[in-house]
């Protein structure tokens, strides 16, 4: 009979224990025997805003809907698409996710937007999408699948779908709001100068509004130049007499909610006599709909009036003395100084408006309505006074019906009536001086 010593049965317990510990660490977590293979792992979700739809269908039937890919696994999951099942007659509008780098496709039965980039470990993809439904029944359901995929093998696929279901009800009514009125430019117009009436409005409200109609009524001077809103579906006329004149324009067809680009522009002009300062105009929508509320359906907006005539001339040289301006005769830049112009029964005073000639003799200046006499200055030792004035032809003659000699040599005209959007000419002309 063979026996061990005890070093040996010591050095087999010791081997024995040895291999138990290494049997058990291959069973361990993290163990590189025991490791599963990583892999991506997506997990679809959608996250409605709003799963009640109008059984009218049009906006009121536009569903928003957000998809989300989250990866729950431990690598990364490329080339991420979603995809979805829509009910009958529902279509989608991919325009809205282009602009975030998906790429969506709606053509064929099943729907199919790719991302441009894959999704981390831990992190998620979103997908906004818009989706029309159509008419239905009120309180019957419509049912959206959805899905996720992506080019990596994932860890589960039990988790890549999921669905939405919405419900027809009952909307809301109309409500029309005139969002804002902008009249362009907002700081001045003078008269027969275009500017826009900018109407921004909308219809905040569940239901269509039938028959709407915006009313801008017109102040008495003021003309409509272009009544093309530049927005299809509506027709805009003049309406009405003085005081009751106004631009209307009516909807054709219904006016559903949230129409994009509820903008009407409406061009006009101010005609002379237009009262100085705030020009406003107010827009009102209506409907023959029965609305929610109808205290949103008003606003205003302004501009500034400025009222200015034009008061302009020619000075030149009159060389044969015969009060009459002629071919060849030259202007008298060089030789006239400043002119300033004043109101009548008033002194200069250090503000009063003045201009200069150009160097082919003519002047002008836009002054504020009234009568008005030009002074007109000659530069220092010219060789020349003011000719005799109002001989001959009107277009052609010289103003200038008094003058005086001294340190400057000065001429003026009658008093002259500056009317707004008016021109009002004074010409000026100076013959050579006596020797």
């Amino acid at each position: 009979m063979t026996t061990s010593s005890v070093p040996g049965r010591t050095r087999h317990a010791a081997l024995a224990a040895l291999a138990l510990a290494a049997s058990v660490a291959a069973l361990l977590p993290g163990s590189a025997a025991s490791a599963a293979p990583k892999r991506a792992d997506l997990a679809f979700e959608f996250r409605p805003t709003q799963t009640e739809i109008s059984y009218l269908g049009g906006m009121g039937a536009r569903a928003f809907i957000q998809a989300v890919a989250t990866n729950v696994g431990t690598v990364a999951a490329p080339d991420v698409t979603f995809r979805f099942t829509p009910p009958p007659g529902a279509r989608m509008d991919p325009a809205e996710n282009e602009p975030f780098g998906w790429t969506c496709d709606a053509s064929a039965a099943t729907w199919s937007c790719t991302g441009p980039d894959g999704v981390e470990p831990g992190r998620a993809e979103y997908l906004n999408l818009s989706v029309f439904l159509p008419a239905g029944t009120i309180g019957h359901t419509l049912t959206l699948g959805g899905s996720v995929s992506t080019t990596a093998t994932e860890r589960s696929l039990r988790n890549n779908t999921g669905k939405m279901t919405f419900t027809y009800v009952v909307p809301r009514p109309a409500d029309l709001v005139v969002n804002s009125v902008s009249v362009v430019p907002a700081w001045q117009v003078k008269a027969d100068e275009q500017f826009d009436v900018y109407v921004e409005l909308d219809n905040i409200g569940g239901s269509p509004a039938e028959n709407v109609r915006v009313r801008v009524p017109l102040p008495a001077t003021v003309r409509p130049v272009s009544l093309d809103p530049e927005f299809a579906g509506w027709t805009c006329a003049v309406v009405g007499a003085d005081p009751d004149r106004a631009v209307e324009c009516l909807r054709t067809g219904a006016y559903d909610i949230s129409q994009p680009y509820n903008l009407l522009r409406l061009r006009m002009a101010a005609g002379p006599g237009t009262p100085e300062g705030p020009l406003t105009f107010a827009a009102t929508a209506s409907t023959s709909t029965a609305e929610v509320s109808a205290v949103n359906n008003t606003a205003q907006g302004s501009t500034v009036y400025v009222a200015e005539g034009v008061l302009a001339g020619r000075a030149w040289l009159d060389d044969d003395s015969d009060g009459q301006r002629e071919a060849g005769e030259p202007s008298a830049y060089g030789t006239v100084g400043k002119i300033e112009f004043v109101l009548e029964g008033t002194t200069p005073s250090w503000d009063v408006p003045i201009t200069w000639i150009y160097e082919d003799g003519t002047y002008s200046i836009r002054l504020k309505p009234g009568r008005y006499v030009a002074n007109v200055y000659l530069r220092e030792g010219v060789p020349y006074g003011f000719t005799t004035s109002d001989i001959g032809d009107e277009a052609t003659d010289s103003d200038i019906v008094g003058s005086v000699d001294g340190y400057y040599k000065r001429g003026w005209s009658a008093v002259v009536d500056v009317t707004d959007g008016g021109q009002t000419t004074v010409d000026v002309g100076l013959a050579p001086s006596l020797p």
